[in-house]
Order: structure tokens, then C-alpha cells, then sequence
């Protein structure tokens, strides 16, 4: 049936496709039915008859390889899928049918019958294509920024040696202070070594009276007109189409100064290196005109850049920067370079209220770039520089001007709108023509007043401040920024929080110490997270110092004794500084004593005694007797007699020792001398009838009732002189206690909580006996008349009942009791109605076998 079917489908044609139609359909009806008609246990079959296994395999094979011709057809019907469906869409065996039929039959087909219907309308005339054909304009792919992490080579090159060491003026990093030296000022108004005066200031900043060789210069530029004109921007050429050269000769210098000073505009940027560097040093100058680009090795030409200065102090040439306080004093520090005329970027967006300021966000804003700002942080003392490092280097002053424009531009206009605005509100009062000149300049000349301030600026070395902790690089600045509040300047002095102070403040200055020696960065020495956790936890020997890292630095390996003896001198210095004084010994209490009065059937209050001492005896000249408070004087005592030790406060008469001109003070009363005689009784009563102490609270002692033992162990119910409270009672052990019988007749009240309400039938005649029930079903209890019509329970044996301070609880009769109450009662009570009877409460259980016994 199958070569059949093959030979028609080559010779098909429009003319028999109908009688191809209907064979197909009948084909597939009659496979359908067959496939239906197999049995559901194939698998089975398969088992018993080998045979019937293997035709079933050979067949099922060839019905997947017809199913994946036909998908593999599906497939180029469209296109664009057939490119990503090349290869996927397989059926390999039984589980591919039952998994992915719907994704790879069921799609296939539905993509195929609707290609048929659309092809279908178009030959119908259903579907008629547009009049004017309009092609799309293709959207510019937008670039974004390369993701990941760089190469850890590029980002701290370890390997590489320390530049530094072949420079021809060697790194100084002590304290001594810096001043600049400048063979040759060019460009100047006013000579070399002008000594400039607080009147000539314009400015009150620090920084501005420090000495600066351009500082009239800078103050007294004359801008050209150009920079307060409007411009149409030019936009950059592509990196590809713009001259690029790499400068580390005195040749290409040359040839780049010749070219820069014919430029109107120029764009700076420098790249920084500080991580193998106590105070830092340049690694590259990226300068760019409208036409070309370059970037300096200041590594190779440090010493030949001097000559810079003819180009950056020419004020008819505007330096364009982008957030220039850095890169002014660097350029300071490593080429003695200066610049006048500087427009800086970052201030222009400050103005314009951007709201971001970064250089990277006016790339994308103006000239839609994105930089690969994963080299920000590179290493880039790398030479030679990688493609992708020199791109980024580029990329920071390549569309520098043109975004120099835009903001000029946008200055002008915001300025405009705003002069305005204000000209059309009444009630403003527009400002002196003559104090801002062109308002449409105001923006500008208030852009261009701060970057003078930046151009002012000038390089200090950092003094390390061993007291204070002030300064970048102070241990104060530090703790602050981490928010460690115990190791801040004014901090505990004493205590746990004192001794990690300490620690911390030494370890700061031995880190610094050695990053000046060895001219590497503190942070490369010992980093600042190792830091504050060997000043919270200071180590007591090297293997806990060396646990402290997991990957020990590689100074730290070298001088790592070193470090541990600065720890624990750190620690003896502060204990030695804070061990505590010797207390002095208290004086010797002399103490009264009073004899106990009983006061009969009244309450007993006692008075807390107070901390100070009752009595103070001051040896005097006179040898008086004092107190430090009296009834008469209080406590109020003349500074100067607290402050004297002969000076004495007495009164001449007390209520309780009389006149005290006549006495000697008392000795203390010990076992050997005690007084003897009605004299000592007499001021015992005394005492005890006069002596009232006031601040402390009284505590009411309650009255002990005595508790007597007798034969029949009796509590009476009720207290007399305490009412309505719970009376104390004695624990007798089991042993000794003594059961009584209880007569028939009596009725006994076990202790109940609340008593119910008991009933009486009704007074039966004289001689018969009236029969009583309780709630319930319980015993009847029968009593006998007494005297009155009520009659009171009798008193309760508390001895008779278990205790349960007892070792074993006589617990069975209790048991025995519920359980005869619960059988009586038919079952288990829940809520206010009795549980069904017990056959229907249980679940009844099928397929189970009981045994019972005869």
C-alpha cells in the first residue's frame, strides 16, 4: 500500500487528486479501525509470542519515520520557523508519541491548516495586498552595556612591578607639606611667586588662599564671546572614522602640542590608579579635539608633560572636563599642571537639574552610548592596554564636546525662559543690568564661577591626625563612615568598649605607618573589615591573629609578629592605664541595740533600716555627739561643715538624750562592757517608744495564730481578728494522723467549693424519721433532730481525707467510683445529652477475623 501510494504521489496531479483524496481518507478510516481493534494488553501478546513482538517493532518503527517525514514537510511550509524547527521536531519512540503529540502533532498541523486557509483567501481574492506598499523604517539597534565580571588580571594586576620605583623624582609620603615647582609660568598675568593677600581674594575657601601659581589668572579670565553664543552641535565621528593616537614618546608629544594649540575647544579626562599607592599616581591622559583623539602614557612621559601647561593656562582655549575636583589636584600632585578656562560638565547638569549628573548618563542622553563600565575600577597600569580598555578610554572625552555644546545651548535657553518669565510676573523685581549683564548669560557665567572654584583647588598632603582621628585618612573619619560609635573620637574610655578603642586606634596607625614605608594603599595592607574585627576582637596569639583572614594579605604574611606585638601592647597599656584604685576602708558601725517589745493584740509594723548609719559620733575637741538628720534640723548641713573634718554640728538638748553639754559620747555596747542597770533599761524603753524612721515603707506583719495538736485535729472555720482570709494550716504526716469514725446519722461536708442546694421533703410527725436526697442519684442520709430547726454541718476531719503532699495518694476508691458512675450512666456524656447507646457509637470494620474463646 505504501509503494502504491509513493508511485501515485509522483505521478499527482489536479486532475486524479480527488480519487487521491478519497483513497487517503479511506486509507487512514481503515487504520484508524485496525488500531482500535488490538487488544489493550499488547504488551502481554508481546510476551507470549516473539513473533507478534518483532512485526509489531518493524511496524511501529515505520510509522515514526513516516510521522517525522511528515513534520519535517510541516516544517517548510513556513519559512521563518524552518530554521528553528530544523531538527527539533523528532519522534524518536513511544514516549515522544505520548509527551509531545500536542506540541509537535498537534501545532504542526494547526500552523499547516491555517498557512492553507490564508493561502486559500489569497487565491480567492478574500485577502488583496495594499495599494502603496510602505516599507518600515528599520529601528537602530540600541547597544547596551557588556555584563559580567572582567578579568581579575585587568582589574588588580599583582604581577605587575611598581611603576613608581622608576620614576626620576621618587614618592615622598611623609608629612612635610607640599608646594608646587614650576620652572616656567605660562600664560601669566602676574609673575612667578606673586605673594598674593586676603584683600585680593575673591573667595573664602581654605583651599583658595593656599598658595596657587594661577590663582589671578583664574580669577581674572577674560572669556571669549563664543562661549556665550549659541551653536548648532556637531556630532562626533565614529571610533572607527576618528585618528586615534597612543603618545608615549617626546615625538607624538610634540606633534600633539602643534595640533592642540590650533583648537578652540578641548576635552580632558585622566585615569587614576591608587590600590599599589599610598598617595596615587596618573597611569593616562585622554584628550580629544572635534577631530582627533589621543591618550598619554603619563607613566612613560611624567616627566616630559610640563610643557602641558602652555595649552591647559591659555584661556582662549576652554578645557572641558566632567567632574573635575579630583582631576585638578592630581594633575597637581604628578605633572605640576594647571588649567584656566574650565568648563566643567557635571556642574552644567547640576544647574539644568538633571537628574542624574553622572558621565554616563549625558553618554546616553545626548549620544544614546552606553559605557562599559566595568573598567572603571581596572587596573590601568597594564601595558600594553587591552582593545577594550583603550574604547572606554576614548569614549570619555570622544563625545565630551558635543555634550559640551548641548549644555551650552540648554544654559542659554533655561536663562531665557526664566528672564521671561520674570519680565511677565508682576510682582518680581527684576534684577541690576549692570550686576549680570546679558540675562540670557546668567547660567553660563554661574557654571563657569564654579568651575573656577574647582580650578582653585590645591594638593595638601593628608597629616595624620594621632589624637583627633580627623582627615580623610583618620581613625575617627573611618569609624564614622562604618558606624562604629565605640571606636569614635570621645568614645568609652574604660571597659570592653575602651579596650577595642584602644586596639583600634593603634592598629589605624600602624596600618598607616606601614603603607607609607612600603608606598601601598591601606586598604592593600589591611583592609578595613580585617580591621574593625581585630579591634572587636583582639587576638591573643598568632594563630588566632592568622584565623582571622581567610586569605591572608600578603604584608600582613611579611610582618605579621610585627602586627600581634602592637596588639598586645595596646591591651597592657590600656590596662595598666585603667586599673582601679584601692577602695578605702569603711568606717566601723556602731551598732544599738533595742530589746524586743511585744505589743499585744495590735499590729507589728517594722521599718526597713535605711543605708546610712543611724548614729555619727565626731571626734572633736569637744568630743560632741552628732546625727546627720534630726527631727528638729532635718538633714540640711553647712557645706562648710561637710567640708571640714574638726568642725562639728550639734544641739545643746535632745528629746531623747536631754542636754548633751554634760555627757561623753557612748561607747559601743559589746558582750565585755555592756551596761548594767536601770540607766540602760530606761533609755532602751525610751528608744523604743520615741524612735520613728520615716523614708522607708512599713511592712504590716500579719498575727501568727497558734496551732495546737489535739486529739481530734480540728480547724476552726472562722478567724476572729482576720476575716474573710484564709487561714494557715499544719501539715501532719500520714502516719501520725488519727482517722474518726462518723456516725450514721451525721451529714459531712467534704470541702466543697460552693454548697448545693439540698432537698427536704416536708416535717414529718414527731418519731419518723424524714428522709433527705441530694442531687443526683446518691445514698439518702438520714440526721437526727436537734434542738433547732436548722441544724449546722459538723466539723470537717481534714486528717481523714488524702493529702497530697502524701508519697502515694490513696487514688483507687476514686477510680472505682467514675467508673461505676460512667457504667450506670450508659456511656460517656458530651454536651448536655447522653452519647448514643454503645453498639451504634462504634465503626463497623468488614474483612476481619475475630477469635473467641470458649
Amino acid at each position: 500500500m505504501m509503494d502504491s501510494e509513493a508511485s501515485s504521489s509522483t505521478t499527482l496531479t489536479s486532475g486524479v487528486f480527488d480519487e487521491f483524496n478519497t483513497q487517503l481518507q479511506a486509507n487512514a478510516l481503515k487504520t484508524t479501525r485496525s488500531a482500535l481493534a488490538l487488544p489493550d494488553d499488547v504488551a502481554f501478546h508481546r510476551s507470549m509470542d516473539s513473533a507478534f513482538s518483532k512485526d509489531l517493532d518493524i511496524f511501529s518503527s515505520r510509522v515514526l519515520s513516516l510521522a517525522n517525514k511528515l513534520l519535517a514537510l510541516t516544517a517548510t511550509a513556513d519559512v521563518t520557523q524552518s530554521s528553528r524547527s530544523k531538527g527539533k521536531g523528532k519522534l524518536e519512540n513511544q514516549d515522544d508519541v505520548v509527551d509531545n503529540f500536542h506540541s509537535l502533532i498537534v501545532d504542526s498541523m494547526d500552523q499547516l491548516l491555517e498557512r492553507t486557509d490564508i493561502c486559500l483567501d489569497e487565491f480567492l481574492g478574500r485577502i488583496k495586498p495594499p495599494v502603496i506598499a510602505v516599507n518600515p523604517v528599520a529601528q537602530p539597534v540600541r547597544k547596551t552595556a557588556p555584563r559580567g565580571h572582567i578579568d581579575p588580571v585587568i582589574q588588580h594586576a599583582s604581577h605587575l612591578p611598581k611603576p613608581q620605583l622608576s620614576f626620576k623624582c621618587k614618592v615622598e609620603n611623609d608629612d612635610v607639606p607640599w608646594y608646587p615647582t614650576l620652572p616656567h609660568k605660562y600664560n601669566a598675568q602676574v609673575p612667578l611667586g606673586y605673594m598674593y593677600h586676603e584683600d585680593d581674594a575673591d573667595m573664602t575657601d581654605a583651599s583658595v588662599i593656599a598658595p596657587h601659581p594661577y590663582r589671578h589668572e583664574i580669577t581674572h579670565i577674560p572669556y571669549p564671546e563664543r562661549m556665550f553664543q549659541g551653536t548648532t552641535p556637531l556630532p562626533p565621528k565614529d571610533f572607527a572614522d576618528t585618528p586615534f593616537t597612543w603618545v608615549s614618546t617626546a615625538q607624538d608629544l610634540q606633534s600633539m602640542l602643534a595640533k592642540l594649540r590650533r583648537a578652540s575647544e578641548i576635552a580632558v579626562d585622566l585615569e587614576h590608579h591608587s590600590y599599589r599607592s599610598y598617595a596615587g599616581f596618573l597611569c593616562l591622559m585622554q584628550i580629544s579635539t572635534r577631530e582627533e583623539d589621543w591618550i598619554i602614557d603619563t607613566l612613560e612621559l611624567r616627566e616630559e608633560l610640563l610643557g602641558l601647561n602652555e595649552i591647559f593656562t591659555d584661556p582662549k582655549i576652554v578645557k572641558v572636563f566632567h567632574g573635575a575636583d579630583s582631576d585638578i589636584v592630581w594633575l597637581q600632585q604628578d605633572l605640576n599642571l594647571y588649567v584656566v578656562n574650565l568648563f566643567d560638565t557635571y556642574h552644567a547638569s547640576k544647574t539644568l537639574e538633571f537628574p542624574r549628573h553622572g558621565l554616563a548618563n549625558l553618554l546616553e542622553m545626548y549620544c544614546d552610548f552606553t559605557p562599559d563600565k566595568r573598567y572603571q575600577l581596572a587596573d590601568w597600569r597594564i601595558r600594553p592596554l587591552p582593545k577594550e580598555m583603550l574604547d572606554y578610554a576614548r569614549s570619555d572625552t570622544h563625545f565630551l564636546l558635543y555634550i559640551y555644546d548641548n549644555l551650552r545651548n540648554a544654559l542659554l535657553d533655561r536663562a531665557l525662559s526664566r528672564n521671561q518669565s520674570r519680565d511677565q510676573s508682576p510682582s518680581s523685581t527684576p534684577p541690576h543690568a549692570s550686576s549680570l549683564g546679558h540675562p540670557a548669560h546668567a547660567l553660563i557665567k554661574h557654571v563657569l564661577a564654579r568651575s573656577e572654584e574647582v580650578c582653585l583647588r590645591t594638593y595638601e598632603k593628608e597629616v595624620y591626625d594621632v589624637e583627633g582621628g580627623s582627615g580623610s585618612n583618620g581613625w575617627d573619619t573611618l569609624a564614622r563612615k562604618w558606624n562604629k560609635g565605640a571606636l569614635l573620637a570621645g568614645g568609652p574610655g574604660v571597659g570592653v568598649g575602651g579596650l577595642q578603642r584602644a586596639v583600634y586606634r593603634m592598629v589605624h596607625r600602624w596600618r598607616d605607618t606601614v603603607a607609607r614605608e612600603d608606598d601601598e594603599s591601606t586598604r592593600y595592607v589591611l583592609p578595613n573589615h580585617f580591621l574593625f574585627q581585630l579591634a572587636e576582637q583582639p587576638p591573643a596569639d598568632m594563630a588566632a591573629l592568622l584565623g582571622t583572614f581567610h586569605s591572608i594579605p600578603p604584608v600582613i604574611r611579611r610582618r605579621a609578629k610585627e602586627l600581634l606585638e602592637v596588639i598586645r601592647e595596646s591591651v597592657r597599656n590600656h590596662l595598666s592605664s585603667t586599673s582601679p584604685a584601692p577602695l578605702p576602708a569603711p568606717p566601723p558601725e556602731m551598732p544599738i541595740l533595742v530589746e524586743d517589745k511585744q505589743v499585744p493584740n495590735q499590729e507589728v509594723v517594722q521599718q526597713e533600716s535605711s543605708p546610712s548609719k543611724l548614729w555619727i559620733y565626731v571626734n572633736s575637741a569637744s568630743s560632741t555627739v552628732a546625727t546627720s538628720s534630726s527631727s528638729l534640723f532635718g538633714a540640711t548641713l553647712p557645706a562648710a561643715s561637710r567640708s571640714r573634718s574638726t568642725a562639728t554640728y550639734a544641739t545643746s538638748k535632745s528629746s531623747l538624750f536631754g542636754d548633751l553639754t554634760q555627757r561623753t559620747p557612748p561607747k559601743p555596747a559589746t558582750n565585755e562592757n555592756r551596761p548594767e542597770g536601770s540607766q540602760f533599761h530606761d533609755l532602751v524603753a525610751r528608744i523604743n517608744s520615741t524612735l520613728v524612721i520615716v523614708p522607708s515603707a512599713p511592712k504590716i506583719l500579719r498575727e501568727r495564730k497558734e496551732v495546737v495538736l489535739q486529739e481530734d485535729i480540728a480547724l476552726q472555720t472562722s478567724t476572729p481578728g482576720a476575716p474573710d482570709m484564709q487561714v494557715e494550716m499544719p501539715y501532719v504526716p500520714a502516719a501520725q494522723r488519727r482517722t474518726t469514725q462518723v456516725v450514721e446519722d451525721s451529714i459531712v461536708v467534704v470541702g466543697q467549693a460552693r454548697q448545693k442546694k439540698r432537698k427536704r421533703t416536708k416535717s414529718a410527725p414527731e418519731g419518723v424519721e424524714p428522709s433527705l436526697s441530694a442531687e443526683g442519684s446518691g445514698p439518702k442520709k438520714t440526721r437526727q433532730q436537734g434542738n433547732g430547726s436548722k441544724d449546722e454541718p459538723g466539723t470537717f476531719d481534714f486528717s481523714a481525707v488524702p493529702n497530697i503532699l502524701d508519697d502515694n495518694p490513696n487514688t483507687e476508691d476514686s477510680k472505682k467510683k467514675k467508673r461505676q458512675k460512667k457504667q450506670k450512666n450508659g456511656g460517656m456524656f458530651y454536651g448536655d445529652f447522653p452519647a448514643p447507646p454503645k453498639a451504634h457509637s462504634e465503626l463497623k470494620r468488614g474483612n476481619q477475623s475475630h477469635t473467641f474463646r470458649q
